[in-house]
């Protein structure tokens, strides 16, 4: 079972927003194929800056995104933050 509920991943994600898949996690919740490769960029990035706590938040939104699986933008997701 994942760490973080939604409102957690909102916060995780919101100075990581991307212009692409993790904004639209970040404003819609939206988890597509390619979410969890751009989480993955973001962890290796994090990494090569020193930033491991930071990266280790986002493993937790991957692993939210691996048991959550694809799904469309969710209704009142906003509201969860």
């Amino acid at each position: 079972m994942t760490t973080v509920n939604d409102a957690q991943v909102r916060e995780i994600l919101r100075e990581h927003r991307d212009g692409g898949t993790i904004s639209r996690l970040y404003a819609t919740g939206e988890i597509t194929e390619e979410t969890i490769p751009a989480l993955g960029r973001l962890i290796f990035n994090l990494e090569q800056q020193g930033l491991d706590e930071d990266a280790e938040r986002v493993a937790d939104v991957v692993t939210y995104a691996h048991e959550v699986g694809e799904r469309p933008p969710v209704d009142g997701w906003v509201g969860k933050l």
